[in-house]
């Protein structure tokens, strides 16, 4: 059986609407993404997008160009 270490390289608040854009342009440069969230007093919900740890600097590269190229 395979365990796969996930790491959190992007947490937005309040609608998801951020990190499923994140996580569309990673998935369609090959990486493997999967968005949790949790609720919170504060913010309402977090939600934190997490690849692989051996994805885990490609994906960060790739998020960078992503923010860069919206910005």
């Amino acid at each position: 059986m395979w365990w796969i270490k996930w790491v959190t390289i992007h947490e937005s608040y309040g609608l998801p609407r951020v990190a499923q854009e994140c996580r569309r342009y990673l998935e369609s440069q090959g990486i493997r993404v999967r968005i949790y969230f949790k609720q919170t007093k504060r913010a309402g919900h977090v939600y934190m997008l997490q690849v692989p740890a051996d994805q885990e600097e490609l994906a960060r590269i790739c998020l960078q160009a992503f923010k860069d190229a919206i910005s």
